[in-house]
Formats: C-alpha cells, structure tokens, sequence
C-alpha cells in the first residue's frame, strides 16, 4: 500500500518472545562448535510486535512503545514467552514445487515467565499522539487495561474520536480499559476477538462441524445469550481460526453478522496442512485488518464497510505468516513481514462471504436447517451441477462451503456434519494413546450409496499411514464362531501397530432372530475384549465400523425418527429392546446417514448437487483421459443432461460406476454413441426417461412450432370476447400473421429459461400422461415478467416505440415499458400465457418437475 497522511499509535500488553532452535555439529573450529547446540535470540512480542506489522502493512506513520536492549531485560521486570523451533516440511503435502522445502516453525511453546509482583516496564512512548487517527490497542489481559497511565493519549482526549481497533483477550470485556473505550468510542471502534476465546468464556458455538452450524450458533448467542456484553459494538470480528471469521455489526438498532470463509476447509483444517505451530498469528490478522480500515476510511469508506473488506487481508495475511514461519534458514522473526503483507494482497487465498441467516428462535438457533448453497444467487441447481461436471466443485462452487475428506467431496450439510463429527472422532481417537477400547460408529445408507467409500476417505484424511481397512459382511455369517475370527484377524492387525479400521456390513441382518448379532458386540465395544470358549483376549486400539444394510437410515435402526416412517410401534420397541437394541446404541460415539446419487423426498433439494460431485469424481479416476489439460471434462450435454437428471439410479453410487465402465471411454470426448446398449443401461436405471433426456433437446426443438401453436391457440381462448374476433391477433393459426407466429415461437424457445428461473425442469413423459403442474402466484408473476421483458425485447427488435396512444401502422404501442408500469389488465395476459407452459409442453411429450 502507498505511504499515507494519517497517524497510527499502537500500543498494549508487551512481552519478549525468547526462540531457541537446535544447531548442527561443525567440522572445525572451537571445541564447542563441533557438538550439537542451541542457538537463542529475544524478540519484541506483543504490542511491539503488532505494532512492527503495522509498520510493515501499512507504510503509514505507526507511533508504539520502545523497548531496548531487550535481552538483557529479566523476566522479574517483564513477562518473557519461551519457544522452541524445529525445521518442518513447507507442507504436509508432499508433492510440487514445495516437496522438498523446509521452514522454521515452533515444536514446543515452553509457556511465560513473568514479574511475581506488579513491575514498571521499562517502556518510552515518547512519540505518543494526541491527534491520532487511529489507535491499536492489544489486550493481552496483562496489566494494560487497568494501568490508565499506560493508555494512549488519543482515546483519553474527550474531543478526540480516533478509529480504535481492540485486539481483546480473555477475560473479555472486563477491566477499566473496556469501559472507557467502550463508553467513550463505541461509534468508531472495532473490537477482534477469537471464537476460542467466546467458547472459554461460555458461548456455546460448535466448531469443525459446518460453517452454516457454527455461524447460525454465534447469532443465537449474540441475540440470546447477549453476546458477553458484545452484542453493542458497532463491529465485531470474530476469528475462527485461520479458515474464518465473522464480521458483526450493528445498524440502526439492528444486528447483522456476515460470514468470511474459505469454502474448501473447514475450522481448524488449514493448520494440519502446515506442520508446526506459529506465534504472532493474531497480530498479523489485526495488523491488516487495522492496515485495510485506515486506508479505505482515509477514502471515504463508512466504518462497517471498510471493515467487510479488511477481514479478507487479515485472513489471508495470517494465512501467508503460517505458510512461511520463521523462514528457511537461521530463523529470522518476524519473517520477511512485508513478504507476508505483500503476498496476502497479491494473491491470497479465495475467501467467500455471504450474510448470516437470523431466522431463529430462542428455543432453537437454526430451526429451518440454514444452507449456504441455497444462498447462492442462481437460478438453477442443475446449472451448477453441470458446472460441477464440467470444471469441477472448486469453479463451479467457489463461494459454498465443500466437504473435503480425501477423495471424498460433498456439499450437502447434513453430510458435511456428520462427516466431521467422525473425522474429529477419529482424529481424537487416533492421535491420543490413552484410548485402549474401540472406537464404534455406524454409517447408514442405501445399498450403493458409499457407504464403506466415506468411511474410508476420511480415516485416510486423518491418518493414512497407520490405518489397514478390513471388512467382514455378517449376512454371510453362519455362526458367532466366524464373528470370533474376524475379531481374531482384528486383534493381529493391532499387534502389530497398526488400527484396524473393521467394516461390518449389514451388521443389522437377521442371525437367530431380527437384529440377532447386536447382543455379540457389547462386550468388545464396551471393554475391548471377546470371547473364545473360557479365554478372554484383548481386542486392542481399533474402529469399528457397523455399516446398515437393511435400515437405511440411524433414525430408522433405532426409532428415533421424528417421522412416522422412522418411529416404532410398542412391539418393535419391545423387540428391539430384547435384542440389546439400546445397549448397544448407547456404545456407539457416532454415526453417519449417507444420502448417495438419489433424492430422498422433497425435502432433498441438493441431491442433483450430490450426484455431480460423484460423477465428476469417478470420472476422475476412471477416466482421465476425457479431461483437457484445464481439467475442463469433454462430454455431450445431451448425456451430462440425462446422468443429472434421470429420477434415480437403481443400485445408487455402483450404477454410475458400472455406467462409466460400460461406456467406450478410450477416446476424448464422451458422445451418446459411446453409452451402453439399452439392455444394459436398464439393469441400472429407467432406460426410457433416460434416453428421452438424452435427445430433449432436440425433440423439444422439434416440437418448437407446435408449442408455439398451443401457446398461440391458449391466447386465443383467454381472449374470447375480450378482443375483436377481426383483431389480428385472434386469428387461427393458418392465417395468422406471420410476425406474430413468429412471436409465438420466441416465446415457445424461452420456456427452457423460463422453467429453470423458478427452479423447474423438464421430465419426458413416462406413461399415458404429463403429471398436472400449477405454477405458485408468486412464480407466476416471476414468469410473467420475463415473458413481458422478452415481448418488449422483440418488439423494441423490430422498430416499436412506447408512448400512450397506441398505433398499430406506426409501431406505436403504450403496453413497451417496464412491468411495473403496466395496468393489472396487460399484466394478466402474460400471467395466463404463464400458467399455460404446462399444457403447452404435455403436448409436446414433455412434464415440469421442481429441481430443488
């Protein structure tokens, strides 16, 4: 950023950050060097440190407190942080350009040493100005908020009112500094706080779950909770690791919260990209933000709106301190600072934003299941499935948040949850020794859905290297004497270091009895061991995976469902209690309802979504030959539209793969010629619906002149005894003019673009009849003014003008203006031209059908 007017004091809690890092053992010189040793360096932390960023990030005049000769300051004077520094791989990824690169980042924080009593620290803020335009103050919680002789002198002015950047630390909102600020600047102040802090301090926000659980989770707190005395400022920014954060704000006595993310990743995610921690992390985040504030305030950006901007810089430039650490040589802190600032502005991250849904009540922070997806501005789902199948997830859904665990991708919420409860499950489980018992989920699906495929992935995601997959399906069990030697095959793994990750399929399957195994997994689940005639052994550190086959659902399994489908009746209770039912639901620590390729119920509204992202991953493996060299897929739209858009595949996931493999795939483009024969693709889906999808198109092109027939015949018929039978236009089809035939048939091609604004497709006839559709008032009127937009389009086309008085020779008409303009009675005949597409495409062997 260019050098600026305005003056900027930061000031706040300081510290000096010891880092110490091991040396290598010389080949010559002092007797000393030829041994492994420690090297060690003090660096101005704190407020000195944000303040050195500020200088950095901002080329504007920073005003701070000086502190000499730091390393010969005791900690008896002043608090001291201790840190040791390893070289780490650049990033757990070891592939590229980076594979080999290594960097500094902290191994060990060793914690703080500080005065046992109050001390004056030997600080001069000789330079401090009155007249600042901003000041930055960074509240560790050490000393500075109650300590006014140490505040700068810009908020103590009554007549001064600075913009105030509150870095804030537990305990929150507490102390004389908060009251003052908080009393004296609350129009001009931003107050930076991390989730973390909200969590310790009581606000129950879950975290790593999904974005939408998370955001709608903290406006509860804000409006219910009041927020921890927060719920006042005029902006908040909240930071939810390096992956997020929330911008809250208040106007006009109204809260709005608006959401920063980065869609691929989830809370907590990037930092398992990069080995090793980082300090500093909080103060690059203010430095930018605070950097971005001065700058477009400078320009005449209101408050609220220069902040919207700056949380992306801070994102990103926290982002840019993690990647390069302490640098890759003799660490050097902070590391080519204006490297980080100047990276995060050129080519940081892609950060999303979208406004926080406020629909909940006090008795439930997300009552209407709120979904990013269905935020996005577009008018169609299938649209952007086909732009997942075509460029990927990462194009066609850059600003909706994407499950990403392993090769296994998805955008569906309720799966996005699941998936991380169990990966967090997983992780937990994985990495601490102390667990010695199993570790028991269940995943639930349809047959086909991919069920063991997710499960999977993400014990990959976590740990790869240490996880050995084995699978055992109990309907092909005849005795518990073949349950004990997979238990037996489990134990070996175990031995010998590795974690089982055991899949029992359709564990639910009769054995002596409905749900008959369950009673033979208490004890491993519970105490870790089984049974062999009088011995007892030990299964050891495993996860065990209870895959349903025959309940496709948890709720459906245990009778839990809030739906009639779900719930039992007294004697399936009754049964499923004999069986051990609840003993054995209260040993698993979670579960998972996959909902795979097919819709289920109206209630689904992504699941074209879905089964994008699971075309475009198989086609991935399986054929990546079809693929250019942007990964942009070469594929017939005609079969892109009908493997979107087909009711249902039969066996679920497997149907696509088997459709893929019955394809010639070897050249580079996927054609309708390639497809499987018709028998075959009836093994896997509605051969009929399918092939009509295929060639919609071109029937419904084939049909353009009689929908535009019908069109013109449902005016005709709307219009009786309103128009002149003489008037031109209540001719019969035969003798109409032919500029208004062709009216007609532009009408009739816009039906396609019509349909999918309001989110409605196309469904070839299946049977002896279109299904009945009713279009809803409000889409109605949504259509309605396309068609008139469109009118006015053509006729403005062919040399008409509006004015009042109509003149049919002169191309004069009163009805060419805006649909706002119109009287009801012109407003009607395009409203029932409208609610006649229906009929117009049954004709043609076509049904509407809603996409979401």
């Amino acid at each position: 950023m260019e050098s600026k007017s305005p003056t900027i004091v930061v000031t706040g809690d300081v510290c000096i950050d010891w880092l110490q890092w091991p040396t290598k053992p010389e080949d010559e010189g002092l007797n000393w060097k030829l041994y492994v040793g420690t090297r060690m360096t003090a660096k101005p932390g704190g407020a000195l440190l944000l303040a050195d960023f500020m200088r950095t990030a901002t080329g504007i005049t920073v005003v701070s407190p000086q502190l000499k000769n730091i390393d010969k300051i005791p900690p008896k004077v002043l608090l001291h942080s201790n840190a040791e520094l390893e070289l780490f791989p650049y990033s757990a990824d070891r592939k590229g350009v980076d594979k080999d690169r290594m960097v500094y980042r902290i191994n060990r924080c060793r914690g703080f040493t500080g005065p046992i009593e109050d001390s004056h620290a030997p600080l001069s803020f000789e330079d401090d100005d009155s007249h600042a335009d901003m000041v930055v103050l960074d509240d560790a919680g050490n000393g500075f908020r109650d300590d006014e002789t140490r505040w700068p002198l810009a908020i103590q002015d009554e007549g001064r009112k600075p913009t105030v950047v509150y870095k804030m630390h537990r305990p929150l909102t507490s102390g004389d500094l908060w009251e003052h600020v908080s009393r004296n600047h609350s129009e001009r102040l931003v107050v930076v706080v991390t989730a973390d802090d909200l969590r310790a301090s009581g606000m129950n926000i879950s975290r790593s779950l999904s974005w939408e659980r998370t955001a709608t989770e903290f406006v509860w707190q804000m409006a219910y909770n009041k927020g921890l005395g927060l719920s006042g400022c005029t902006n908040l920014v909240v930071r939810f690791g390096l992956e997020g954060a929330i911008h809250y704000t208040v106007e006009g006595g109204h809260a709005i919260s608006r959401l920063y993310f980065d869609p691929t990743m989830s809370e907590g995610d990037f930092t398992h990209n990069y080995p090793g921690k980082m300090q500093g992390i909080s103060s690059a985040f203010v430095a930018a933000l605070a950097a971005r504030i001065a700058v477009q305030c400078d320009q005449g950006d209101l408050l609220s709106d220069a902040v919207g901007k700056a949380v992306r810089d801070g994102l990103n430039a926290s982002r840019e301190l993690v990647r390069r650490g302490f640098g890759e040589g003799e660490p050097e802190y902070p590391c080519s600072v204006a490297g980080i600032f100047l990276a995060s502005e050129q080519s940081g991250d892609h950060i999303a934003d979208v406004e926080i849904s406020d629909q909940n009540t006090a008795e439930d922070a997300d009552p209407l299941s709120w979904c990013i997806l269905k935020e996005i501005n577009d008018p169609v789902l299938e649209h952007i499935a086909y732009g997942i199948v075509k460029e990927g997830e990462t194009a066609a859904l850059n600003n909706v948040p994407i499950g990403n665990f392993g090769k296994l991708k998805t955008v569906d919420r309720n799966e996005i949850e699941s998936f991380h409860s169990i990966k967090n499950l997983m992780r937990e489980y994985i990495e601490s020794e102390s667990y010695t018992r199993p570790l028991s989920i269940a995943v639930f699906g349809s047959p086909g859905s991919g069920k063991s495929f997710g499960i999977t992935e993400i014990a990959k995601s976590v740990a790869s290297d240490r996880v050995k997959i084995l699978k055992f399906n109990l309907s092909q069990f005849d005795s518990k004497s073949d349950l004990i030697s997979a238990f037996h095959k489990v134990r070996d793994l175990a031995l010998e270091g590795k974690i089982p990750l055991v899949f029992f399929d359709e564990f639910d399957s009769e054995f002596n009895g409905e749900l008959g195994w369950l009673k033979y997994f208490l004890e491993p689940m519970q105490d870790g061991k089984f049974m062999e005639r009088e011995t007892m052994h030990p299964i050891g550190r495993s996860i065990l995976v209870f895959a349903g086959g025959i309940n496709n659902t948890f709720e459906k399994f245990s009778g839990d469902g809030a739906d009639d489908t779900a719930t039992m009746n007294s004697e399936e209770k009754k049964t499923y209690k004999d069986v051990k039912g609840p003993d054995f639901t209260s040993r698993l620590r979670g579960y998972v309802n996959i909902r795979g390729p097919n819709q289920r119920g109206s209630g689904d509204t992504v699941f074209v979504i879905r089964r994008a992202m699971l075309l475009r991953s198989l086609l991935e493996q399986k054929v990546d030959n079809l693929f250019d060299s942007r990964k942009h897929l070469r594929i017939d739209d005609g079969v892109l539209r009908a493997l979107i858009n087909v009711k249902s595949y039969k066996h679920g996931t497997r149907s696509i793969e088997a459709i893929i493999e019955m394809s010639m795939l070897n050249g580079r483009r996927w054609e309708q010629a390639y497809l499987p024969a018709k028998e075959q693709l009836k093994l896997h889906l509605d051969e009929e619906s399918f092939s009509r999808l295929l060639v919609s198109d071109v029937i419904l092109g084939a049909s353009r002149e009689r929908l535009a027939e019908a069109i013109h015949e449902r005016y005709r018929t709307d219009q009786k005894g309103i128009k002149a039978a003489g008037d031109p236009s209540m001719q019969p089809w035969s003798e109409l003019d032919f500029g208004l035939k062709e009216s007609n048939r532009k009408q009739a091609d816009q039906i396609q673009e019509k349909l999918q604004r309001v989110r409605c497709g196309l469904y070839p006839v299946v049977g002896e009849g279109a299904i009945s559709y009713e279009f809803t008032p409000e889409e109605v009127e949504i259509l309605a003014e396309m068609e008139h937009e469109r009118w006015v389009l053509e006729r403005g086309a062919d040399g008409r003008v509006g004015d009042e008085t109509r003149d049919v020779d002169a191309k004069i008409s009163p009805h060419l203006c805006s649909w706002d303009e119109l009287t009801e009675e012109v407003k009607e005949y395009d409203r029932q031209t409208v609610r006649g597409i229906p009929e117009f495409l049954a004709k043609a062997g076509f049904e509407v059908h809603r996409m979401d």
